[in-house]
């Protein structure tokens, strides 16, 4: 076993099974050593073939700061919005658990030993409205207040979801947490989609709430 040569690896926030290769060039004897480090604690799994050291975890005092940086590394490309991003601007009556992302891919769940990794498809062309911020010491993108807003109304009524004042009012939303500015933004995403339902809902959110 090869376990103590993975102190070679503890400066790097995310490792992979070609990270790992370096330590064991050898396919079988690799998949048995990293079955090893997983049963002995030295690895944490984040999703098949995507690690994190043990340790390197253990040592990062910001570990929600770490974990949205994970968020953006396991679903390329991608971006932290929704109700995660929602609950931070106080947008939210209710907690928020796991971490809600925007991707261009198929949508997927990643649970693992530090959370839930959510990540829900959009079309490329409304793939925008986000940030890369200094978050702590990593570099996170996330969606401005605005589409983090319009990307939980895109996924709440893009399909078949009822679109009435009721509907909106059911969302549990404090929309005093936006500006006239914000309000006009999510218009703006809203024009983007051309979806009649969508507009429908933004239509009476901003006629309700854009005072």
């Amino acid at each position: 076993m090869k376990t103590v040569q993975l102190d070679k690896l503890a400066s790097l926030l995310i490792i992979t099974k070609e990270t790992l290769r370096q330590l064991e060039e050898d396919n079988d004897r690799l998949d048995f050593n990293i079955n090893y480090w997983l049963k002995k604690g030295n690895i944490i799994a984040l999703k098949k073939g995507v690690y994190v050291l043990k340790e390197t975890w253990e040592r990062e005092i910001n570990k929600d700061d770490y974990r949205q940086y994970i968020a953006n590394q396991l679903c390329q490309p991608s971006y932290l919005s929704g109700e995660y991003v929602m609950s931070k601007y106080g947008l939210l009556t209710e907690a928020v658990y796991g971490i809600t992302s925007m991707t261009t891919k198929t949508t997927k769940t990643f649970i693992n030993s530090l959370g839930s990794f959510a990540y829900y498809s959009l079309s490329p062309t409304l793939f925008l409205g986000y940030d890369v911020k200094k978050i702590g010491s990593f570099s996170v993108a996330v969606a401005k207040k605005s589409k983090a807003v319009f990307d939980f109304l895109y996924l709440r009524f893009i399909k078949k979801s009822s679109v009435n004042k009721k509907a909106i009012e059911e969302l549990r939303i404090n929309w005093e947490n936006m500006t006239k500015e914000e309000f006009g933004e999510l218009v703006r995403y809203g024009r983007k989609a051309k979806s009649v339902r969508l507009n429908q809902a933004i239509t009476i959110i901003t006629d309700t709430y854009a005072s």
